[in-house]
């Protein structure tokens, strides 16, 4: 599906250029009114009302049932199921008309929250390979500090609106076109092993050396 996207991206910077910032997530629109009929844009405006009715629905479920059985029920263990339930209900507008305000007054584009996404999943990456070896030399405390260091660096970039560009202005090109999620990746590498080996070697100095240490 992203490779519609790309299309649609593509074909906005040689047909409409000057989409910036949050204008950006209007490309296929802008596209459809200077080649289509005003009476087929109304189709393909409800057809997208349409389409993103059901995965938001299911996004705003989601999320208040996520609020109200992870969350709220682990600071209220005594709570019912009956009250869960009511509290996601209440949720469910709540969360739509955050999501609404976030929409008209945020800055970022969809692309942006999108890549964001992405490069937080990344930070998982790191464990998963290393979870995959016979003889695991990553510990829990190490893949954790590694995922939450990853995770502040992506928030941190992101929000700063920083670049491998911007970061590293020497780069050659080919490097500074790289995601910065890269960046938050290799830190979380070198976090994870350093903190794995330290817990080691002090998990090591800690056993009994002989018969008398017991």
């Amino acid at each position: 599906m992203l490779l519609f996207v790309f299309f649609v991206g593509f074909a906005a910077i040689l047909k409409v250029p000057g989409l910036v910032g949050a204008d950006a997530d209007l490309s296929l629109l802008r596209l459809s009114i200077e080649t289509f009929d005003p009476w087929f844009i109304g189709i393909i405006g409800g057809a997208g009302l349409l389409t993103a009715l059901v995965p938001g629905s299911m996004l705003l479920m989601s999320v208040a049932t996520l609020l109200a059985k992870n969350v709220y029920k682990e600071f209220a263990p005594a709570v019912s199921d009956r009250h869960i339930v009511r509290l996601a209900k209440f949720l469910v507008p709540v969360i739509a008309l955050i999501a609404v305000y976030f929409t008209l007054n945020g800055g970022e584009t969809m692309s942006a929250l999108i890549l964001m996404g992405y490069s937080l999943i990344t930070q998982l990456f790191p464990s998963l390979l290393f979870s995959l070896k016979r003889n695991n030399p990553i510990n829990k405390f190490g893949a954790i500090t590694g995922i939450i260091t990853g995770l502040a660096i992506v928030i941190c970039i992101t929000l700063s609106q920083s670049t491998i560009g911007t970061l590293f202005p020497s780069l050659p090109q080919a490097a500074k076109d790289l995601n910065v999620g890269i960046i938050a990746l290799a830190v979380n590498f070198i976090v994870m092993i350093t903190v794995s080996l330290a817990f080691r070697k002090h998990a090591v100095q800690l056993e009994p050396k002989s018969v008398n240490d017991i």
